[in-house]
């Protein structure tokens, strides 16, 4: 299940664009954010996507628009910066070839045409991607940049893969995250130092593509860490 959620779009052209994109590219849910845009104009630029916007789930919370996935994904242009573990995002290509694939319900985020995402936006997404762009310019209008996610998502869909294992559930993901999290609380000494851990817990468990065995005989290991250090 492919979910796109636009958080504060700002332009009905955009908005209009984009769900007839969504209908180009068979994406089964459209949720949008505290919209500044007008829905009602925007549906004069949806095309054979006006019925898919009129069905869009308009809502106040982000957190609403990414409950019931098993992957949520933040999209920004400035998915680099050397000290900043928010900025530490995989190439569209590698999530598409790599990571899509092998989830059962993703929910992509794009931000504001103004501003892309805040800070506590992309905090709540499990990963990063960005689109490589020319380094002088790297922000794509969001209508383009949804086309361009869209189209190599596309490529993968088709794709059933019958020789793989299950992955592991969102709920498991939780689980060991959890986990992590009451290690560092028993080997480290400030909430920064623990807070920092869980980001990066939370980046590597999202790019990992556990298996369910893989994520079983992990959630012991750490049970049994915690044990350890407790006593």
């Amino acid at each position: 299940m492919l979910r796109i959620v636009l958080v504060g779009i700002e332009g009905p052209v955009n908005l209009g664009v984009i769900a007839r994109t969504c209908v180009n590219f068979n994406v089964d849910e459209l949720y949008i954010v505290k919209p500044v845009a007008s829905i009602e104009e925007a549906l004069n630029y949806a095309a054979r996507g006006r019925d898919f916007l009129l069905k869009a789930r308009v809502t106040d919370s982000l957190d609403e628009a990414v409950k019931g996935v098993d992957l949520v994904v933040a999209t920004s242009d400035e998915g680099y910066s050397v000290g900043d573990m928010l900025r530490q995002a995989i190439d569209l290509n590698g999530f598409a070839e790599k990571i899509f694939p092998r989830t059962r319900s993703v929910a992509i985020l794009f931000g504001r045409e103004s501003t892309g995402l805040t800070r506590e936006e992309i905090s709540k997404a499990d990963i990063l991607v960005t689109i490589p762009a020319n380094p002088s310019y790297q922000a794509l209008n969001i209508s383009q940049a949804v086309a361009i996610v869209l189209w190599e998502l596309w490529k993968q869909r088709s794709i059933t893969a019958t020789n793989i294992p299950p992955l592991a559930s969102k709920e498991t993901l939780k689980q060991l995250l959890d986990l992590t999290v009451e290690i560092s609380k028993l080997v480290m000494t400030t909430e920064e130092k623990i807070t920092r851990s869980r980001i990066l817990w939370r980046r590597i468990l999202g790019k990992a593509l556990l298996t369910e065995k893989e994520a079983a005989l992990l959630r012991y290991w750490l049970q049994r860490v915690r044990r350890h250090l407790s006593s």
